[in-house]
């Protein structure tokens, strides 16, 4: 039955009862006669006054030993306190990621004017050029060429860390422009060639065209293509690349022939600035369009350089044993940092930590 009983003071009383139950059955001592047994037990055990001397003197001398070592010890605790005190091993830091304090909100260059966009509502001044901007999406396709030809207006597109950005161009292609990215584009095309500039990372719809091929350039090739869905890569030189999902592209470079890409292939850039070709799960491209980071057999660095470019927060290594290790890792971008850092962490492999705007991995 006790064993039952969830409240522990339950159990406690219950017991506390029983024990006094069972006294009300034991007969109350003879006083008188414990009185006579206690006091013929210590004569027995009573020693001689030398012996008691003896004893006296051994006692003092183990105080006298204990003293001694006591004093010894609080030196040495004392050293080692102050000695870890004192002393700071030091720690290794690998910074893999900075964060960029500037950029809090999409910018758009346009003309000799920058527009930084806040609002859910179109923006005014550039609602007067015919640009629908606001602050999730920008579109150009109402705006039209009145008489050809003309020339070709450049403008640029900047997304802040944590945000991503959909651009329709004026052809109707969408460009979904990942965090920390840039675009380069003109208001209206006129040319033959539909030409774009990226930096970082977007998702392409091009809007199909035979006579005006799309062009994306960027620091390491570019993709030629008629209509058709791809992602393209160019934080840096180490993860450039291009991914198919839908028609068929051609990626080339100064360095290397050009590659044809069929769906579910990706071109990516080699440590000498070739290009290589190979087959791939497009399944992590069309993820991060979704709201979600997807990461399956990824370096660790990798995935705290993509979770410090969206959070906009410092990323440090301790343990640098740890960058190179792959992992699957999958979280929701609309969740908090915090939030991710816990989910890093129920992994039991490495220790993360948010210290103020860093993340450090231990």
């Amino acid at each position: 039955m006790i064993e039952d009983i969830n409240d522990k003071e339950d159990i406690r009383l219950i017991l506390d009862y029983k024990r006094a139950m069972a006294m009300d059955k034991v007969p109350l001592p003879n006083m008188e006669e414990e009185r006579k047994r206690f006091w013929e037990k210590q004569k027995q055990v009573r020693p001689s006054s030398h012996e008691m001397q003896q004893s006296v003197n051994v006692k003092m001398l183990r105080l006298k030993r204990w003293c001694i070592a006591a004093s010894v010890a609080a030196v040495l605790f004392l050293g080692l306190f102050l000695g870890a005190f004192f002393y700071h091993p030091s720690v290794v830091q690998l910074q893999v990621f900075a964060a960029d304090k500037s950029a809090v909100d999409p910018k758009l260059n346009f003309g000799d004017i920058t527009y930084v966009i806040k609002e859910e509502t179109p923006d005014r001044q550039l609602y007067a050029h015919g640009i629908i901007a606001t602050h999730k999406s920008i579109d150009l396709s109402t705006k039209k060429a009145a008489t050809l030809p003309i020339e070709e207006q450049l403008q640029t597109l900047t997304t802040p860390c944590g945000q991503d950005y959909t651009v329709t161009l004026s052809d109707g292609t969408t460009v979904l422009l990942n965090a920390a990215s840039q675009l380069i584009f003109p208001d209206v095309f006129v040319k033959e060639q539909r030409i774009v500039y990226l930096k970082g990372e977007a998702y392409f719809d091009v809007a199909p065209d035979k006579e005006h091929p799309f062009i994306v350039k960027t620091d390491y090739f570019e993709t030629v293509v008629l209509g058709t869905k791809f992602n393209v890569r160019s934080y840096s030189k180490l993860d450039a690349h291009v991914t198919l999902l839908e028609g068929k592209v051609t990626v080339a470079n100064d360095m290397a022939p050009a590659l044809t890409l069929q769906p579910e292939e990706q071109a990516s850039l080699t440590e000498d600035g070739m290009l290589r070709k190979q087959a791939v799960d497009i399944y992590p491209y069309l993820e991060w369009q979704n709201g979600y980071f997807y990461f399956d057999n990824v370096s660790l660095v990798e995935i705290m350089q993509e979770l410090g470019r969206w959070y906009n927060v410092d990323v440090v290594f301790e343990n640098d044993e740890m960058l190179d290790y792959k992992m699957h890792f999958v979280a929701s971008r609309t969740e908090s940092l915090m939030y991710a850092v816990r989910n890093l962490n129920a992994l039991g492999i490495f220790y993360v930590t948010l210290d103020g705007n860093r993340i450090i991995i231990q």
